[in-house]
């Protein structure tokens, strides 16, 4: 994609004032605009995967828009990040470039549903961005040296969150409850230094360092970092584990498939139940309410904690797959 040319770009700052003129002078003229739909910090963060698939195939001058510039800080993948403004959506087609809007589905408000991905959704918002042939799935922070160096708060560390209902799409249905990670801690706090992140809201767990809404988004991927694993449920923390390089055992339950989100060098704790799984939100149609949950005992995720923390240090696989062309 060549662009405009220069009596174009003239045209278009005529046409579009102050503030295009104000970009072209700061930036110059981008060729691709990225952005997701939502405000969720975990797809921003995965966006960092589609950034770094279109890099390989030779994409430049790539801006992302997000909410979140600190999730791109140092990642060569994305030559600027702007604010998360529709103005950058023109200002990309009035210079001759495209716009691309990365998404894996929806929700569907009525039936309480997200659609159920037949592949990784990592693969889905890259090929919402018409990238084929193989892929990584996995998402990429990027975090210097001294930002690396304040993220050990004690020995054999594990980083580790009671909830994910402060979340921007909260969803019950991904709770296994804190006070059975309240029984975790207990049972491993003299083995473990524990470090609580989350929201402030976030019910607190004793026996851990509290850091609850006290760090900033670049802290606590330091934290994680730092840690030889994290105990999460599925969002942005299980994201920005893999996102630094470490393992994590996650409490899946049933209503999303580790191979539909997760990453497979994580112990994911997965119930196989005939409705699982569900992609509901909140609403549970089993007769048990939210079995697949109730199944993963606190001895289980004792006991994965004890066997992911004894392989800490070996690599982490890279999951891959292919997106096939299009046939029209």
């Amino acid at each position: 994609m060549e662009g405009k040319s220069p009596a174009d770009v003239a045209r278009v700052v005529l046409k579009h004032g102050a503030w295009a003129t104000a970009e072209l002078v700061r930036s110059g003229r981008p060729r691709h605009v990225v952005h997701f739909y939502g405000r969720s910090l975990g797809d921003d963060l995965m966006c960092t995967a589609v950034l770094r698939e279109m890099r390989r195939r030779g994409y430049r001058s790539v801006w992302m828009m997000s909410r979140f510039p600190e999730l791109f800080a140092h990642n060569t993948d994305v030559d600027r990040v702007v604010p998360h403004d529709q103005r950058y959506d023109r200002y990309v087609h009035w210079m001759g470039g495209r716009s691309w809007y990365i998404h894996y589905g929806g929700h569907d408000q009525e039936r309480d549903q997200s659609p159920i991905p037949e592949q990784h959704i990592i693969a889905r918002m890259c090929a919402s961005c018409e990238l084929t042939g193989e892929i990584t799935l996995r998402p990429y922070l990027h975090l210097t040296d001294a930002e690396r160096a304040v993220g050990l708060l004690g020995p054999r560390q594990i980083a580790l969150h009671s909830s994910g209902l402060s979340a921007y799409s909260a969803m019950q249905n991904k709770e296994w409850g804190a006070g059975r990670m309240q029984q975790v801690v207990h049972a491993l706090r003299d083995e473990f230094t524990f470090v609580q992140l989350g929201a402030p809201s976030d019910p607190k767990l004793d026996g851990c360092i509290d850091l609850r809404g006290r760090t900033t988004l670049r802290h606590t991927a330091s934290i994680v970092a730092s840690s030889m694993l994290s105990v999460v449920q599925v969002g942005f923390l299980m994201h920005l584990t893999r996102a630094v390089d470490r393992p994590a055992v996650v409490i899946y339950g049933g209503r999303e498939h580790p191979s539909q989100t997760g990453y497979s060098c994580n112990t994911n704790l997965f119930t196989e139940l005939p409705c699982a799984p569900c992609w509901r939100w909140n609403r549970c149609d089993n007769p048990i309410e939210r079995e697949c949950m109730q199944r993963i005992s606190v001895d289980d995720v004792v006991q994965a904690i004890r066997d992911r923390a004894s392989r800490a240090e070996e690599p982490l696989a890279e999951d891959r797959t292919t997106i096939a062309m299009r046939a029209d």
